[in-house]
């Protein structure tokens, strides 16, 4: 019989984190109680509030964690582009791979920016987040010899309002089932953002 092996502080706090995407995802956000999350983790009561207390602190480090993943996945298509000297078009292919990205994470995203509505402490996690997502998107972007981290560190209110402007974008996509508005106008909608960052960033 093999020997037991303790789970890490990582280990146990990850696997919180995806039972509380798993319910989440099933009941939604709003409904969804510490005791839900409890019920679908090998933890005792116990052992899930010694790494939180309530659901919006798991569903914070969820967002964090889709923040670094995005992170990565923006430094694979960037190299995938490496060859192109037109940063407007790296940034375009960015924002667009999100956009149609077909992840549970994205409905999360969703519940998430639904409670800033109810929710002060929730906006408040967000500036956090959106902070944090410009600085990933900075480094990401620094790698590109066009690419000005200087000049985007200025405009960077232009940037928060190119940032709020894709979420509503995001939001709409993901919220209706129709979206062919989006998928039959694809040359449209990523001349509209190629122009939009070509504003931002010139």
């Amino acid at each position: 019989m093999g020997k037991f092996q303790r789970k890490t502080k990582d280990e146990r706090r990850h696997e919180i984190m995806d039972a509380a995407k798993r319910v989440f995802i099933k009941k939604g956000y709003r409904y969804s109680t510490m005791e839900d999350v409890i019920a679908n983790t090998s933890l005792s009561k116990g052992g899930v509030y010694q790494y939180y207390k309530n659901t919006k602190s798991i569903m914070f480090d969820i967002m964090k964690e889709g923040n670094f993943t995005r992170f990565l996945k923006t430094e694979d298509i960037i190299g995938k582009f490496s060859s192109t000297e037109d940063v407007f078009e790296v940034m375009t292919q960015i924002a667009i791979a999100k956009l149609f990205e077909d992840i549970p994470e994205k409905k999360l995203y969703i519940m998430f920016l639904s409670e800033i509505m109810y929710d002060k402490e929730t906006e408040k996690l967000f500036y956090k987040l959106e902070s944090e997502g410009h600085s990933y998107l900075i480094k990401n972007l620094e790698s590109i010899p066009q690419f000005s981290s200087a000049k985007a560190e200025s405009e960077k209110k232009v940037a928060l309002l190119y940032s709020r402007i894709f979420n509503g974008i995001l939001i709409i996509y993901e919220l209706l089932g129709d979206k062919n508005p989006f998928l039959e106008n694809q040359k449209e909608l990523h001349d509209f953002i190629y122009n939009l960052m070509k504003k931002i960033i010139s």
